[in-house]
C-alpha cells in the first residue's frame, strides 16, 4: 500500500513538474510576441510620422501657390459670380405627406390640420404685432404687456 502511495507522489511530482515548465515556456513565448509586436508597433509610428512629414511638406502654402499658378487658369472672384436672394427659387408647398399617406391607405381623413387649416399663433406679445418674426437687427420696440398684479 505504501509502495502505491510512493508511486501516486512520484506521479504527481512529475506532473506538476511538467505542467509548471509548460507553463514557464508558454510565458516566455507569449513575451516574445509582445517584444515583436511593440518593435512592430514602434515602426509603423515612425512610418506614419515620415508620412505625416511628407504630407505636410506636399501641401506647404508656398509650394501649392506654384503649382495653382502653373497648372490652373484661376481668376478672382467677383461680385458677378455672388448671387442674390432673389434669384433662388421659391420652396413649394408640399402639404401633409403623412395625411395623404393614410388616406392612400384608406385610413380617412386625420386630426392634423393643412397649412391652409393652421391659424396664426395668438399667444403672447406677438399676437400684437405683425405676422414677420423679429430680427436682431430690427429696431421696433416690442409693446409691453402688463399682468395685474397681486395687492400685498
Amino acid at each position: 500500500m505504501i509502495r502505491l502511495l510512493h508511486l501516486l507522489a512520484i506521479a504527481g511530482l512529475i506532473a506538476s513538474a511538467v505542467y509548471a515548465y509548460s507553463i514557464k515556456y508558454d510565458t516566455l513565448y507569449q513575451a516574445e510576441q509582445v517584444a515583436k509586436l511593440k518593435t512592430r508597433l514602434r515602426k509603423e509610428r515612425d512610418a506614419i510620422a515620415v508620412l505625416r512629414a511628407e504630407w505636410q511638406l506636399l501641401t506647404r502654402p508656398d509650394r501649392l501657390q506654384g503649382a495653382v499658378t502653373k497648372y490652373l487658369d484661376l481668376e478672382p472672384i467677383g461680385t458677378a459670380h455672388l448671387g442674390r436672394l432673389a434669384d433662388l427659387p421659391a420652396k413649394t408647398d408640399r402639404g401633409d405627406e403623412i395625411a395623404r399617406k393614410l388616406e392612400a391607405l384608406g385610413l380617412g381623413a386625420t386630426a392634423t390640420p393643412t397649412a391652409k387649416e393652421r391659424a396664426p399663433s395668438t399667444t403672447g406679445a406677438t399676437a400684437s404685432r405683425s405676422e414677420e418674426p423679429r430680427t436682431t437687427g430690427s429696431t421696433s420696440t416690442p409693446t409691453p404687456t402688463r399682468t395685474p398684479t397681486a395687492k400685498r
